[in-house]
């Protein structure tokens, strides 16, 4: 059987999310490449870690955007809000590490794509609060960061074995927009 290889710059996502502190040596070993190699690509770290930034950016703008053309096909009745969540769960490391970056809030070349695929992703919230899924009256930000939350544990769930990737955007949705609390019975 045949594995397809990670890119370079999703196995680096990764390694710096579990151990944000490794060395280059280590993330180049994880790569299955020298460090010579990983220095041909990247001189620094910090190029490094603007190159992954970047990759995630352009995959969450991938995910994003392919929930916006699903949207232009059909009406999906909550927003597009499964359709992101699929499209943000396999892409769950590459999401924490640039969540988990404080310093691309600093970074022009990070912080504006960033801004702009987070708006789009909270028009898909604001559709789904609009088609009466989510109360009228949680705010903004705390829908991102609560999406972002439990797309991260899925994620992370699916990559330790926790979870089977088919369950993961169902229990992410049932989180997301009925808790974690037992039903109520009359």
């Amino acid at each position: 059987m045949l594995f397809k290889r990670q890119p370079l710059l999703d196995v680096v996502a990764e390694v710096l999310v579990a151990n944000p502190s490794a060395s280059l040596a280590e993330v180049a070993e994880a790569a299955g490449i020298g460090r010579t190699t990983l220095h041909k690509h990247y001189a620094t770290r910090d190029e490094l870690i603007r190159a992954v930034g970047r990759r995630a950016i352009h995959l969450w703008e991938q995910a994003v955007e392919t929930v916006q053309a699903r949207g232009d096909r059909q009406q999906d009745p909550d927003g597009g809000l499964r359709a992101l969540v699929d499209a943000m769960v396999p892409i769950g490391p590459q999401l924490a590490f640039l969540w988990r970056t404080p310093a691309f809030d600093h970074m022009k070349d990070i912080a504006e794509p960033w801004k702009a695929v987070e708006e789009s992703g909270l028009d898909v919230l604001r559709r789904a609060q609009s088609a009466g899924l989510i109360a009228p009256d949680v705010p903004q930000y705390w829908l991102l960061q609560t999406l972002y939350s439990l797309v991260y544990v899925a994620a992370e769930s699916v990559r330790s074995g926790h979870l089977a990737p088919r369950f993961a955007t169902d229990l992410v949705l049932r989180t997301l927009l009925h808790g974690i609390g037992a039903p109520q019975t009359s």
